[in-house]
């Protein structure tokens, strides 16, 4: 598994002193910069509007790129490491392109409002969601029809189709008043068959039976009867346990059966290629979208938090899985600083995860951070969200 955490401390009018401050903290892990525009503020009803956008964009965009690689994945069979070497970011490995992110104002223009940039990402991505379900609703579609297909040249006698295995001689031909019918007999029921066939009906061709075809479980014969006790041979068959084939021998339907199997499997894998592809293509858009989200919720958490004029500093820190939780509480303990007691019982009420105090207590200042802490487990006093690249462990 790997793992990223975006945060994001106060610099405090020093960027390296920030810089260190997280570095000291976090041991032999790796920390990189994770550079922001300075975008526009706007108001603080609007930001608070945001942040709860952005936190649903964040863990939509997150599920949107999971279900890209599983679709890739049940579509191709490819490994997770083939697919590691394959997908790309802006021509980047996921993992670079994390670790050097760099905003792309070609795409998102970081000199428009906040809610204008959120709404063109938000539109980008609902446009490639809506094409996922489009083609993935015409792949199933042509699978189905695949399916279909494979299905009448496979299965046993008793239900696959007969096109291919019945020849033109098989079949009595330019009778007003005779067919052949063709009965699939369960192989330990031969010697019934032969004995009773004749007697299933009253016009039924005496020593007319023949024997087409088997495999593992069915025989195929043939049998020559009067058109009109075809009903009444094939209900009395049913009953000793002979399937009677509603099969009539046409030269143009085995011909378009051909032609439409051909057709199918061309289709489908001119569709499967298509879609890989687009896949491919697409999931760089994605992942861009996604870690985009995540540098605004950035922004717009740490302006909340550590109010204007912005003065903070985003880092990126891959941490050491073995190490994490330990490094995390190095981190909160070195910047509880910069929750005040009664900011954090603020803050706790706003997510509902604290009761609010009564009015009338006077002990507004003494909320327990310790509390706090147990309350709200993952929160921390700086501005923190964590890029879990699970999507790609190995297999």
């Amino acid at each position: 598994m790997t793992l990223y955490w975006l945060l994001s401390v106060p610099a405090q009018g020093d960027g390296h002193i920030a810089w260190r401050d997280v570095k000291n903290r976090v041991g032999d892990s790796d920390i990189y910069d994770f550079t922001l525009p300075m975008f526009k503020i706007g108001t603080l009803d609007t930001l608070v509007r945001l942040s709860d956008e952005l936190a649903k964009y964040d863990a939509s965009y997150e599920n949107t790129t999971g279900k890209f690689i599983d679709t890739l994945k049940n579509l191709t069979g490819a490994s997770n490491a083939s697919l590691s070497s394959t997908l790309v970011v802006e021509d980047k490995s996921v993992d670079q392109y994390i670790r050097t992110f760099s905003w792309n104002n070609s795409r998102f223009r970081s000199d428009k409002a906040l809610p204008e940039i959120i709404s063109q990402i938000a539109e980008a991505m609902g446009s490639i969601e809506a094409s996922l379900k489009t083609k993935m609703t015409q792949y199933n579609a042509i699978k189905n029809s695949l399916a279909t297909v494979k299905r009448k040249q496979t299965g046993n006698l008793s239900v696959r189709s007969l096109n291919g295995i019945v020849r033109r001689e098989d079949c009595l031909s330019d009778s007003e008043y005779m067919r052949t019918a063709f009965v699939a007999v369960p192989k330990n029921l031969t010697r019934e068959w032969a004995n009773s066939y004749e007697h299933l009906a009253d016009m039924v061709v005496p020593r007319s039976s023949k024997k087409i075809a088997d495999d593992a479980e069915y025989v195929l014969y043939s049998v020559v009867l009067f058109k009109r006790v075809f009903d009444e041979f094939s209900n009395k068959a049913r009953d000793a346990r002979f399937i009677v084939r509603d099969y009539v021998y046409d030269e143009d339907e085995i011909q378009k059966d051909r032609v439409l199997a051909i057709e199918v499997v061309e289709q489908e894998e001119e569709l499967l290629d298509n879609i890989t592809e687009w896949l491919k293509g697409s999931f760089g858009d994605v992942v861009s979208a996604w870690i985009h989200i995540k540098a605004l919720r950035v922004f717009v958490e740490s302006i909340l938090r550590y109010g204007i004029p912005p003065d903070f500093l985003p880092i990126l820190v891959k941490p050491n899985l073995k190490q994490a939780s330990k490094i995390k509480q190095q981190l909160n303990e070195f910047f509880s600083y910069l929750e005040t007691s009664a900011s954090a019982s603020a803050r706790a009420t706003m997510a509902g995860k604290a009761k609010p105090k009564p009015v009338h207590s006077s002990d507004d200042s003494a909320f327990d951070m310790q509390e706090f802490s147990n309350i709200l487990s993952d929160y921390t006093p700086f501005v923190f969200f964590d890029i879990p690249w699970i999507f790609l462990d190995s297999d």
